[in-house]
């Protein structure tokens, strides 16, 4: 039990206590009800956790391979369609598409705008026609020999191949860059070196000064910190170094699902929000489960299920499969906006996007299994079935779609509860009210606002089941589809409903 839950426990007992002593045996049953009923209810406050929202997305990039797996230059339109209609079904705000410079720009060491980008291209034009934030950038710095040594002619390029993207292609939604893949990891182009980090940000920044980019900011310092708050000095590093060249800070994050699960993670990341500079945002630039000891069955149970598929890399959940994973999704964002983020990245959109080189082997079709789907289910690993919508889609596309950039979050009050959490979001009038019990038991809950008097909403529900399937109303395409429509709920009197174990609801009356 952590902290919070054995504060909110001693309270809980203190006031059975204060009754049993104060009060006469006739009326005792009525304040052990009342400390009851008061247990039970979520109050949403009039306190902003943050304003202007950028909001709920996902991970896109990649489909490099489609040329060497399937002899084609790109997805077909079909595939691409089907993308489409999906994507736009999650309506997201925001979008995170990396690359490099040999899947880019770079053909056999010529610089080339045109060869490699088809894919690309079809990704930003997407993203501009519906007013997507689109971060960019590039996995990691190349160098000439060691690797402080940054090449200038990479920087060059590179730069005057994002001019060309902003400023002669016109994918103005590209409103921040991100240069260096978790450049803390050991893994990455700066194996965990900050001052090469800070070096290639300032060559980087000095570059686009030649070019008309000053409405494209940095996105740093894109650190992988997995499950701790320990290096919260790559942020003030950051600050010092960068300054206002940074436009949005940013973590990695892989928690273990006990971390989300018993609130901890919201501990961590309100460490990281204490430490962004006041004037700025901070958003996950990517967000996945990983498991390790700490949640050894699901560990276990994902290895198996990544040796039992011929195409499932190590670096793979398979867990996207099951429902409950939509669970502890819909735990980890609400969280992160509880703690004032400004939006969280979902790793990833698709399959197909990456393959896991394991072996050294950068050809092969051993993919990252982390999508809502796998779009070249059918071309590459001749399973039609695995483009199929999988389960947890449902929780984080309401969460991208009726979460819209410029909402203010707002506070709400929960009872001890374990596995609970909730978040609102108010935009141009409009409600979006968001419930997880991550959770085994089933609890009865009173739902109150402060501000939110009686307002007609619609209500989407969502429950994982032990065999991995879920219970939800879904359309004809798969997507998540209303439980009830136009419900009246008055929340100044308090609305009393149950709130089943490892569930999500979700209220609005956005379009």
């Amino acid at each position: 039990m952590n902290k919070t839950n054995i504060k909110y426990m001693i309270s809980f007992l203190l006031s059975l206590v204060l009754v049993f002593t104060a009060c006469e045996d006739d009326d005792l049953n009525d304040k052990i009800a009342e400390v009851v009923q008061e247990n039970r209810e979520i109050t949403i406050t009039n306190k902003v956790v943050s304003t202007n929202f950028i909001g709920n997305g996902v991970q896109w990039g990649g489909y490099d391979l489609v040329p060497t797996w399937l002899g084609e230059e790109t997805l077909s339109e079909a595939d691409w369609n089907t993308l489409f209609n999906r994507i736009d079904f999650m309506r997201p705000p925001f979008l995170r598409i990396m690359t490099n410079s040999g899947w880019a720009y770079d053909n056999n060491g010529v610089y080339d705008e045109t060869t490699k980008t088809t894919s690309l291209f079809k990704m930003l034009d997407y993203a501009q026609s519906r007013n997507i934030e689109i971060t960019y950038g590039e996995w990691g710095h190349q160098s000439t020999g060691n690797i402080s040594d940054i090449d200038m002619n990479w920087i060059a390029n590179s730069v005057k191949f994002l001019n060309h993207l902003v400023n002669e292609k016109g994918y103005t939604v590209i409103k921040t860059v991100n240069i260096i893949n978790e450049p803390n990891g050991s893994w990455a182009s700066t194996q965990g070196n900050y001052d090469i980090y800070r070096d290639v940000q300032l060559a980087y920044i000095a570059e686009m000064a030649n070019y008309s980019l000053s409405n494209v900011k940095l996105m740093g310092p894109d650190i992988a910190v997995f499950n701790t708050a320990s290096q919260t000095e790559w942020f003030t590093n950051t600050e010092t170094d960068l300054g206002d060249n940074v436009g949005l800070y940013d973590i990695h994050v892989y928690p273990k699902q006990q971390l989300v699960r018993n609130g901890e993670f919201a501990e961590m990341l309100r460490v990281y929000k204490e430490n962004t500079p006041a004037d700025k945002q901070v958003v996950l630039g990517e967000i996945g489960f990983k498991y390790d000891a700490v949640d050894a069955e699901l560990k276990l149970e994902n290895e198996e299920a990544i040796e039992n598929d011929p195409f499932a890399g190590e670096d793979s959940n398979m867990m996207v499969y099951k429902a409950f994973y939509g669970i502890d999704m819909a735990d980890a964002l609400i969280q992160s906006m509880r703690e004032g983020f400004s939006g969280s990245l979902v790793w990833n959109m698709d399959d197909a996007m990456y393959n896991s080189p394991d072996n050294g082997d950068y050809q092969t079709t051993m993919l990252k299994r982390w999508g809502f789907w796998n779009i070249l289910g059918e071309e590459l690993i001749g399973n039609a079935s695995d483009e199929a919508i999988r389960p947890y889609f449902y929780p984080v596309s309401l969460l991208t779609r009726y979460f819209p950039a410029g909402s203010d979050i707002y506070n709400v009050e929960l009872p001890n509860k374990k596995g609970v959490r909730a978040v609102v979001g108010v935009n141009n009038g409009k409600y979006t009210i968001a419930l997880v019990n991550s959770h085994y038991t089933t609890y009865e809950i009173n739902l109150k606002s402060e501000f939110i008097s009686s307002v007609t909403l619609n209500k989407y529900m969502y429950k994982s089941n032990s065999d991995g399937s879920f219970v939800g109303e879904v359309d004809s395409n798969g997507f998540a589809a209303p439980s009830e429509i136009g419900m009246n709920l008055n929340f100044e009197i308090g609305e009393k409903m149950t709130l089943e174990g490892e569930s999500f609801m979700l209220f609005t009356n956005m379009d």
